[in-house]
C-alpha cells in the first residue's frame, strides 16, 4: 500500500483517532520514508480495543496480537499516557514514536528489521539537523 491506499484504509477504521496509533512499516510510508507497507499494525489502547472489539469479528493471534481484518492487526499498548515513548502525530493521525521504533528495530533479530535501522538513524538525524 503507497501513502494514499494506506491513509484511504486508516480513515476506514471505525475507532477514535485518538485511540489509536500507527505502527511499524505504516508510521514510515505516513513519514515518507518508505513508498509502501504491506499491511497496517496499529497500537491500540483499552478504549481502542473495546471500540475494535464492537465493530470488528477479531481474532488474537498467540503473540497477543489481533487480526482486525485481511489487511490489518493490532495489540493493545494500555494508554498512550503511560508509555514510555509518546505517539507522533503526522498529519492527522498518531503514529510509533520513532525513538521507540529503532530501539525495536535494534532488538530484533529479523532481517528486514535490520535493514530498515540505517534508514531510520538517517532520518533522526535529518530531523534533528532541521530541529537546529
Amino acid at each position: 500500500m503507497n501513502k494514499e491506499d494506506l491513509l484511504e484504509l486508516i480513515k476506514t477504521l471505525k475507532i477514535d483517532k485518538e485511540e489509536f496509533w500507527i505502527l511499524s512499516s505504516g508510521a514510515l510510508v505516513l513519514r515518507d520514508i518508505y513508498s509502501n507497507a504491506r499491511d497496517l499494525d496499529i497500537a491500540v489502547t483499552n478504549e481502542g480495543l473495546a471500540q475494535l472489539k464492537s465493530n470488528y469479528n477479531m481474532v488474537q493471534k498467540e503473540n497477543g496480537w489481533f487480526i482486525v481484518s485481511d489487511n490489518v492487526e493490532c495489540i493493545c499498548d494500555g494508554e498512550k499516557e503511560s508509555l514510555k515513548y509518546q505517539p507522533q502525530k503526522i498529519g492527522d493521525y498518531y503514529v510509533q514514536n520513532i525513538e521507540e521504533y529503532l530501539e525495536y528495530l535494534n532488538n530484533s533479530n529479523r532481517e528486514k528489521d535490520k535493514l530498515r535501522i540505517p534508514i531510520v538513524e538517517e532520518y533522526i538525524k535529518k530531523s534533528a539537523e532541521l530541529e537546529r
